[in-house]
C-alpha cells in the first residue's frame, strides 16, 4: 500500500474548525489520484499530511494516522520521508531554494549524501526528461513561470521517490506549459510511480488518465469517482469537460453575435515594435480597440501580451511605431496621465496591495490624480458597493480572502474611473465557482468601463466571456476577429499554439467547423445525461 489514512482530523493551531475531518483513504502502489474541490476543501492540507509536513512542521490538533510505503508520518525525520514522497508545490518559487538551476536540482540529491557522479548522472537524466537542459546555466529568478514548473519537478525527478504529490501543477501554465507537464505526468505513471495531484484544470489532467477522482468539502472526501461522466453531478462546482456533458446533439444552432461595438477607437496601435536589449518582443503589431469589446489576449509565455500591455499603459514607450490611448500618444504622455484611460489589474493581487485598510487603497489612486476629498469619498463607496467589497473598507486588504482581495484589486483601479480595464490571468489559480464568480462580476461592470482585455492562457474562458479573439505568437500578430470564429480554426490554434479544449472540438462539431459555442448553448442543443445540468450552468453571454 503506498498511502494509507486512518480518521485524520487535523485543525491548524490558530484555527477553530478543523481543515480535515475524519479522512480514511488507502492509494495503492502506482495508482494516479486527482484530488478535486473547492479551495479551503483540504487539498493542500492532505497532501501535506502525505509529505510529512503535517504533524512534523505545522503545528496544530492531530489525530488518526498516516503511513507511506509502511512508514508511519508522524514522528518519522523529514529525510526519511523525502525518499519516499516528493512534492512539486502550487508556488514553485517557495522550493527552488538555489539561483542556478543545475545547483537547485541537485540540491536534494546532494543532501541525501549521494555520490558526486550519481548526482550529475540524476541532475542530467531529469533536466533532459523535463526538457530543460539548456536551462542548466540560468539564474532560475529569470525563468517563466513553466520554467520554473519543469525545473521543480526536474528536482523531485532527480530524488526518485516512488510517490508523487502535485498541488495545483498548472495552475499558472501557458498552453506549451501544460502540455510539457502532461507528458511528465505520462512517463511518472509509465514508471510506476504513485501520483497523487491537486488541481482546478480537470480536463487536461484527464487527458492524461486517472484511476480515482476524489471530491473533497469541508476537510471531507465526500464523492468517490472513477468514470469522467460521474463529474456531472459537479458541475458549476469543478470544471466539467464539455464532452462529458453531452450525448447526442440535434439542430443548427444560432452563433451570430448580438453584442454591437462602438465606432469609437479606444487604443490603436500602429506598426509597433520593442525589444528588450536588444531582443524584440513585439514585431511590427497594427490593431484597433472600440469601445465596447470584450477582448481576450491569447498567446503562450513570451508572446508579448504582458509587454503589449505596458506599451498599452505608457510604462514601456515603443522603440517604433505607436500607441495612440483615446487619440494621446504615449510617447508623450506619463504614466499618471493615461490612469484616467486605462487601468491594470495584475495576475497576483499582492502585487498591488500595500495600504493599512481597504479605503485607503482604493483611495490612493484617485487621490495621487488630484480628486477632491468630498468626491474622493463617494468614489470610494460607489465602486466598493459595485464590487460588493464595503464591509470590508475597514479592515486591512490583507485579511480578506483571496476572491476578496481580486476584487479589492479591481476596485483600486476602477476609483480612477478608466475607461479601459485590463486583466492579467484573471482566474490563474482559482477553483471553477470562484472563477465563475470573478468573470461574472468583470462582464458586470460593462457600463462603469467601456472595454475589457483580458490577458489569458484559458481558451474556455474566451469562449464563454469575450467578443473578439487576438492571439500573438513571438511578438506578432496572428489571428484576430470574432471569438467564435478564431478559436474554431485549427490553423489559428497551431500559429498560437494555443490548446483544443474538449469545449473548442464540440462546438466545431455542432457548427461543421465554422464556430465554437459557450457550454450554456452547447446544453442547450445537445441530449443530456442529467436534466439539471442546464439549470445549474447559466454564465452571463
Amino acid at each position: 500500500m503506498a498511502v494509507e489514512i486512518r480518521d485524520l482530523t487535523f485543525t491548524y493551531s490558530n484555527r477553530e474548525e478543523p481543515a480535515l475531518k475524519g479522512v480514511s483513504l488507502r492509494i495503492e502502489e502506482g495508482e494516479t489520484v486527482l484530488l478535486l474541490g473547492r479551495s479551503g476543501s483540504g487539498k493542500s492540507t492532505l497532501i501535506k499530511a502525505i509529505n510529512g509536513l503535517i504533524p512534523n512542521r505545522y503545528e496544530g490538533t492531530y489525530e488518526g494516522e498516516v503511513s507511506v510505503l509502511g512508514v508511519t508520518v508522524e514522528g518519522a525525520s523529514l529525510s526519511k520521508l523525502s525518499r519516499l514522497v516528493g512534492t512539486v508545490m502550487q508556488e514553485v518559487s517557495k522550493q527552488l531554494v538555489l539561483p542556478k538551476v543545475e545547483d537547485d536540482v541537485s540540491f536534494g540529491p546532494c543532501n541525501l549524501c549521494f555520490p558526486r557522479d550519481e548526482i550529475r548522472r540524476r541532475v542530467e537524466l531529469s533536466l533532459a526528461s523535463v526538457s530543460a537542459l539548456h536551462l542548466r546555466e540560468r539564474d532560475v529568478n529569470e525563468l517563466s513561470g513553466g520554467e520554473r514548473q519543469r525545473v521543480a519537478i526536474a528536482g523531485i525527478l532527480a530524488m526518485d521517490p516512488p510517490i508523487v504529490l502535485m498541488d495545483e501543477p498548472l495552475a499558472n501554465l501557458d498552453s506549451e506549459g501544460v502540455r510539457l507537464v502532461q507528458e511528465q505526468i505520462r512517463m511518472l505513471k509509465e514508471r510506476g510511480k504513485t501520483l497523487i495531484i491537486a488541481e482546478h484544470r480537470t480536463e487536461e489532467v484527464l487527458e492524461v488518465g486517472v484511476d480515482r477522482m476524489l471530491f473533497m468539502e469541508e476537510g471531507r472526501i465526500v464523492k468517490e469517482m472513477r468514470r469522467e461522466e460521474e463529474l456531472r453531478e459537479l458541475l458549476g462546482i469543478v470544471k466539467v469537460p464539455a464532452r462529458a456533458l453531452v450525448r447526442s446533439c440535434r439542430g443548427s444552432p444560432d452563433w451570430s453575435y448580438d453584442r454591437t461595438r462602438s465606432d469609437k477607437i479606444a487604443i490603436k496601435v500602429e506598426e509597433l515594435s520593442f525589444d528588450y536589449d536588444g531582443r524584440e518582443v513585439i514585431r511590427d503589431l497594427s490593431l484597433e480597440v472600440r469601445e465596447g469589446e470584450r477582448i481576450a489576449l491569447l498567446g503562450n509565455n513570451g508572446a508579448g501580451k504582458s509587454t503589449l500591455a505596458k506599451l498599452i499603459m505608457g510604462i514601456l514607450k515603443p522603440r517604433r511605431g505607436r500607441v495612440l490611448v483615446y487619440g494621446m500618444d504615449t510617447r508623450e504622455k506619463e504614466v499618471y496621465e493615461l490612469a484616467n484611460y486605462v487601468g491594470l489589474v495584475f495576475q497576483d493581487p499582492f502585487s498591488m496591495l500595500f495600504a493599512r485598510t481597504v479605503e485607503e487603497e482604493l483611495s490612493y489612486g484617485p487621490s495621487n490624480l488630484g480628486v477632491i476629498p468630498s468626491d474622493l469619498r463617494e468614489r470610494v463607496l460607489e465602486v466598493a458597493s459595485r464590487c460588493g467589497i464595503s464591509h470590508l473598507l475597514n479592515h486591512s486588504p490583507f485579511a480578506s480572502s483571496y476572491g476578496e482581495k481580486k476584487r479589492i484589486a479591481v476596485a483600486s483601479i476602477l476609483t480612477m474611473k478608466p475607461k479601459v480595464l485590463i486583466l492579467d490571468e484573471p482566474t490563474a489559480g482559482q477553483d471553477y465557482a470562484s472563477y465563475t464568480a470573478f468573470m461574472e462580476f468583470i462582464s458586470s461592470l460593462m457600463g462603469a468601463v467601456k472595454t475589457v482585455i483580458v490577458i489569458t492562457h484559458d481558451t474556455d474562458l474566451a469562449i464563454e466571456y469575450t467578443d473578439r479573439t487576438v492571439i500573438l505568437s513571438d511578438g506578432r500578430l496572428v489571428a484576430d476577429g470574432p471569438t467564435r470564429e478564431v478559436l474554431a480554426k485549427e490553423e489559428y490554434l497551431r500559429a498560437g499554439r494555443i490548446r483544443e479544449t474538449s469545449l473548442v472540438r464540440v462546438g466545431r462539431e455542432l457548427t461543421d467547423g465554422r464556430a465554437v459555442l459557450r457550454l450554456k448553448e452547447v446544453l442547450e442543443l445537445c441530449s443530456f445525461y442529467e436534466k439539471h445540468i442546464t439549470d445549474s450552468y447559466a454564465p452571463s453571454g
